[in-house]
Formats: structure tokens, C-alpha cells, sequence
């Protein structure tokens, strides 16, 4: 006959067992957040950010600001990693590119990276957050003030941005759009692309790209547009504000909370392997209205969408 004395210790190692199981599994969870600099748009991914990991259990240890500053950068970031926690969050190229050199072991999600492709952004601990919206949506978005829009003209430089369009190219024949691109290597190419272009296209979609948009070219690809009667078509706000017609962006509070769910995802699994590079679930779309009358746009049926954020 078994002992009691011994069946009641088996039974509470038992009850000892599940109850550290499940605590394991609701345990609190730390991040770090590392922007790399201090900008309006990033506060609002934090903020997102700060939201949902309440719903996630995860618990904010720090929030550290690069300043904009590699050296900065390079000392915050290993003192990070000497804190070790669950997983950390980065906002912007500076922040990312640093915790992808330094820190091999913990999770990173990282996010608000233009063009992130460049900076060769893959390793078993990173997941991302692309800051271009999905060609798809993008014109969608487009196609919301352009109902006629079938020739989409765009200037780039393949070292730049080659990779955006190469995935574009396929994408916006399934829509019905043609693409009517012009190669340049230099910005001072730029007068030329547009001379190029002007009567062949119904809009000119700006990329985020250097060689393409500088102070200096911008304001001639603006004035160029307006006086052809080319609505323009960017994927930062920041243009809109400056005069360009519209623009699809990331929904910046909304990264933040995407940001913490994928988090949760990563903490929830076996393993804390990459879930890869993700589109953003959501996006705004920003109109100029002093712009659209300008081009002739009636846009009375669609300004009142909560989606859409009017300027000036």
C-alpha cells in the first residue's frame, strides 16, 4: 500500500507543476524601445505601441532616444542588451541598423524604416514592419481621388529604389494601371524625366527616393505637375503639407500597436525565430485640397472618410 504521507506530496508536486506551468505562460513580459530620433511620428508609434502591450502583458522597461547619433546609438544599444529583455522595439534606420549589429540573442521588431530592403534587414531575431503601405492599397488609396488613373509615371534611381518597383511592375497590371517609368542616376536627370514623361501619363507617383527628391528637385517636380495638370503622388505626408496632391501613408499609431502584437506573437511561440518583413495593416490617406482644386478634383463625397486627413 502506498503511503499517503507520499501520495499527498506527489499530489502537490502535481498541483506545483500546473500552477508554474501556467504561470510561465501569463507571466509578465519586458521590451525596451530604442527611436532613433525624437520626431512626432515616432511618439506616435510608441504610443501604439504602449496601448497594445497592455492588452499583451508585456511591460515597457525603457523607452531611449538616439538623439539622431551613432555614437549615442552604439552605447544605449549595448547597454540594452546588457539589461536583456524579452524582446525591444526599434523606430528608425538608426536605431535598427545598430541593434542588428550588436545584439544576436534578443527578438527586435523594428519599424518606420524607409526603403528597409537597403539595409539588408534580415537575421533570425528580426522581424519588421515595412514603412511603405502595399502597392495594392497605395493605389487604392490613389484610385479613391483618381478614378481614372492608368498611367502611373514614376522617376528612380535602380540603386535606390529598383527594388520597389521590380515588385510595382507586376502588381499594378492586376489593378489596371501601366507603369511608365524613367530610370535616372543623378538628380540633375530630373528636368529631363519630367520632360520625358509630361503627355504620356495621368499621374507621377514620387518614391522615397534620394537621388529623386531633394529640396531643390522637389519644388521643380511640384510646379512641373501643377502646370501639366499631373496630380502628384507620394507616400509621406510631409509632401502633401508641401503641395503634392496626396499621398498613402502608414497609419503611425496604429504601426506601434501592429508592432506589439507581433511582439506577442513572437513571445507566445517555442521558438523566437523571425516572423519575417509585413506590410502595415492600416493606412491614411492625406489630400491637399488647395492642390486638388488646382487639378479640377471634386473630392466633397470622400473628405469626411476618417481615413483621410485634409490639408492645408
Amino acid at each position: 500500500m502506498i503511503n499517503k504521507t507520499r501520495i499527498y506530496s506527489i499530489f502537490i508536486f502535481i498541483l506545483w507543476i500546473l500552477f508554474h506551468s501556467a504561470y510561465c505562460a501569463y507571466a509578465e513580459k519586458t521590451a525596451i524601445v530604442i527611436k532613433s530620433q525624437n520626431l512626432s511620428a515616432y511618439n506616435k508609434v510608441v504610443k501604439g505601441f504602449q496601448d497594445e502591450c497592455i492588452q499583451k502583458n508585456i511591460t515597457i522597461k525603457s523607452i531611449y532616444d538616439l538623439k539622431g547619433k551613432m555614437k549615442v546609438g552604439h552605447k544605449i544599444v549595448r547597454k540594452v542588451r546588457e539589461k536583456n529583455p524579452d524582446i525591444i522595439l526599434t523606430i528608425g534606420v538608426l536605431a535598427t541598423t545598430i541593434a542588428k549589429e550588436e545584439i544576436k540573442d534578443i527578438p527586435i521588431v523594428f519599424c518606420m524604416v524607409i526603403n528597409h530592403a537597403r539595409f539588408q534587414l534580415a537575421g533570425l531575431n528580426i522581424t519588421g514592419i515595412a514603412t511603405e503601405i502595399s502597392i495594392e492599397k497605395q493605389l487604392k488609396g490613389y484610385q479613391t481621388i483618381l478614378d481614372s488613373l492608368q498611367n502611373l509615371g514614376v522617376i528612380y534611381d535602380p540603386s535606390k529604389t529598383g527594388n520597389i518597383i521590380e515588385s510595382a511592375e507586376t502588381k499594378v497590371k492586376d489593378i489596371g494601371v501601366n507603369l511608365v517609368k524613367y530610370e535616372i542616376k543623378s538628380s540633375k536627370m530630373v528636368s529631363e524625366a519630367l520632360e520625358n514623361l509630361i503627355g504620356r501619363i495621368d499621374a507621377l507617383w514620387l518614391l522615397p527616393d534620394s537621388t529623386v527628391v531633394t529640396k531643390k528637385s522637389f519644388d521643380l517636380i511640384k510646379s512641373t505637375t501643377l502646370k501639366n495638370n499631373i496630380p502628384l503622388l507620394c507616400t509621406s505626408d510631409v509632401f502633401v503639407k508641401a503641395g503634392a496632391l496626396a499621398a498613402v501613408f502608414s497609419d503611425y499609431k496604429f504601426v506601434g500597436r501592429q508592432a506589439a502584437q507581433l511582439a506577442g506573437e513572437i513571445l507566445e511561440r517555442p521558438s523566437t525565430d523571425s516572423l519575417g518583413i509585413v506590410n502595415p495593416d492600416s493606412f491614411k490617406l492625406a489630400i491637399n485640397t488647395d492642390t486638388a482644386k488646382k487639378l479640377g478634383l471634386k473630392l466633397e463625397a470622400i473628405l469626411g472618410e476618417p481615413h483621410i486627413i485634409v490639408y492645408p
